[in-house]
């Protein structure tokens, strides 16, 4: 059997209505009241928790990709010279983040996962 490392993240995520001049200030205020403790994220607030390799996995080798967006029809297009294009609909900043995510998930090569001991193995901090 081996010993591996899998960190848990967390996501937490609230809205906070907040009354401004302008966006930017609405964001300042919001801020400030975060950072003075006014506002405490907690369990409720959860939106996502992810599992991955610790430490992060290396990528296997070099790459780049393009990306074309379609204002008209709100998609992009990814793709690489070795590989084909795939299509994300995009209607925001948050959907250009979700689809080049997926975009790497599906095509970019990482390293295999390594076991941080393997405990088959007799040690000496085992015979203890």
């Amino acid at each position: 059997m081996k010993l591996y490392n899998v960190e848990v993240v967390e996501t937490l995520s609230r809205v906070v209505e907040q009354e401004a001049n302008s966006y930017d200030e609405a964001e300042d205020i919001v801020y400030d009241k975060y950072r003075n403790g006014d506002i405490v994220l907690d369990y409720e607030d959860l939106d996502d928790t992810d599992y991955r390799p610790y430490p992060s996995q290396e990528l296997k080798k070099s790459f780049n990709f393009n990306i074309d967006y379609d204002r008209t029809d709100k998609t992009i297009w990814i793709g690489t010279e070795n590989t084909s294009s795939e299509r994300f609909r995009c209607r925001n900043k948050d959907d250009l983040i979700c689809a080049i995510k997926t975009y790497i998930d599906n095509n970019i090569e990482l390293e295999p996962i390594k076991p941080e001991k393997d405990l088959s193995k007799k040690s000496k901090d085992y015979e203890r």
